[in-house]
């Protein structure tokens, strides 16, 4: 299951099924430094300001958030290497209520580490993630969409497979709009019922309990109702969305 919804007050998205992979596999400038906040484990550096972990260089920062624990990992990034060790008291200590919590005591973006965003995975496996500008996640679902499909597509039998040849096309942000107005009350994208024939892929819009979510019900007990359809057509290589 995709989830994905808007908080349009805080520029966040709670999600899940997408990754910090997908976030690296699109044209967006990726982070070059992150911050990763408790628990502090010896493996990664320590800061020795804020106590926290930090992760310097874009290839560091990629191994590590394409590693498990990376994955799992509450973070946010920075602009340059030392801009951590001019966060206030106050400013550290709403990172630990942020990683401890969850949630935001107030929006996490601070003027001292020029962060663009802050991801805070859920024991629930939804995820808060903040971003300074917000249309930048399009890129990023678009690539989550690209992956999952990757991975239906595999799973079939070898003739509905996806073909040598067969190039995906990226899911665009005409289509993405189609839906843009369900955001705010939460939409899934139900990969375990789609259907897959030679000439499409169609993958089912439901509304789902986000509270059931949280409470950490398996994701396949959680009532959901069907309100539309994303269809990729292979044979043209276009997306479409429909809605009841």
């Amino acid at each position: 299951m995709m989830y994905v919804r808007f908080e349009p007050i805080s520029t966040a998205f709670v999600t899940m099924g997408i990754d910090p992979v997908d976030m690296l596999n699109t044209a967006n400038a990726n982070p070059q430094h992150i911050l990763v906040l408790p628990p502090v484990t010896d493996d990664l550096t320590i800061n020795a300001h804020t106590g926290f972990n930090v992760v310097d260089g874009g290839v560091a920062v990629r191994q590590f958030l394409e590693s498990v624990p990376g994955r799992n990992a509450a973070w946010l990034d920075y602009r340059d290497e030392g801009f951590v060790d001019d966060l206030l008291p106050q400013e550290i200590a709403e990172l630990l209520y942020l990683g401890h919590r969850k949630t935001h005591m107030s929006l996490p973006f601070y003027y001292k580490l020029q962060n663009q965003y802050a991801r805070v995975p859920m024991n629930s496996g939804l995820v808060n993630s903040y971003w300074r500008h917000p249309e930048m996640f399009e890129a990023v679902f678009s690539a989550a969409i690209d992956r999952h499909l990757r991975e239906l597509l595999n799973q079939q039998a070898f003739w509905l497979r996806l073909r040598r040849h067969e190039k995906l096309p990226q899911l665009p942000s005409s289509v993405q709009k189609t839906w843009q107005d369900k955001l705010p009350d939460g939409l899934g994208f139900d990969w375990s019922k789609a259907k897959v024939s030679a000439q499409t892929v169609i993958i089912p819009l439901v509304q789902i309990s986000e509270r059931r979510l949280y409470v950490g019900v398996d994701i396949a007990d959680v009532p959901s109702s069907q309100v539309g359809q994303l269809v990729l057509n292979r044979a043209t290589g276009t997306w479409h969305s429909m809605f009841s």
